[in-house]
């Protein structure tokens, strides 16, 4: 089995090495991408970030046996954080239409829930809360601003949007 020299910054010719890279595995990527995503624009944005990763940092040995293998098996695996990523905004955005109603609707009742409501909360959650809210950050820049990941600041934002929504519903609640 032969190998594939990795491409390195240093070299003069690693544009035309990674040029080649992406136009002899563009399409196999891409079919794989796009069969997790069901759409082009998240399989175009997985691909994307598998070859930032490439460009960034030393790939692995495995690349370097086999890159095609290894670009396309990176690639499914980048789209299906993408939709995960896409699943968990959803789930966000369905809560805040939610509490939005209950805010939003001129009653002092809710207002007052959510006040009390609030108050029962970690105040790690009302710090991300505050940010993705008030700040308008997107849970990547939460994650980056609180030190934690992407995926753990949608989670937990979910989470706590669900608790918010119960406690809110609660016994003595608006709703």
């Amino acid at each position: 089995m032969a190998t594939t020299k990795v491409p390195t910054i240093k070299d003069e010719i690693f544009r035309q090495e990674l040029d080649a890279l992406y136009r002899e595995n563009f399409r196999p990527m891409y079919r794989a991408a796009k069969c997790v995503t069901g759409n082009r624009h998240d399989a175009d944005e997985a691909i994307e970030k598998v070859f930032v990763r490439v460009f960034e940092g030393q790939p692995p040995r495995v690349f370097r046996e086999n890159p095609k293998a290894y670009l396309c098996k990176a690639a499914m695996k980048e789209a299906r954080n993408i939709v995960r990523s896409n699943r968990l905004r959803k789930w966000v955005g369905e809560d805040l239409s939610e509490l939005e109603i209950a805010t939003h609707n001129g009653e002092e009742n809710a207002r007052q829930s959510l006040i009390a409501a609030l108050s029962e909360l970690d105040p790690n959650l009302l710090e991300m809360l505050r940010l993705r809210f008030e700040q308008e950050y997107s849970c990547k820049e939460i994650a980056e601003e609180l030190g934690r990941t992407g995926l753990g600041v949608a989670v937990n934002l979910h989470r706590g949007l669900r608790k918010l929504k119960k406690l809110m519903t609660a016994p003595g609640g608006t709703r």
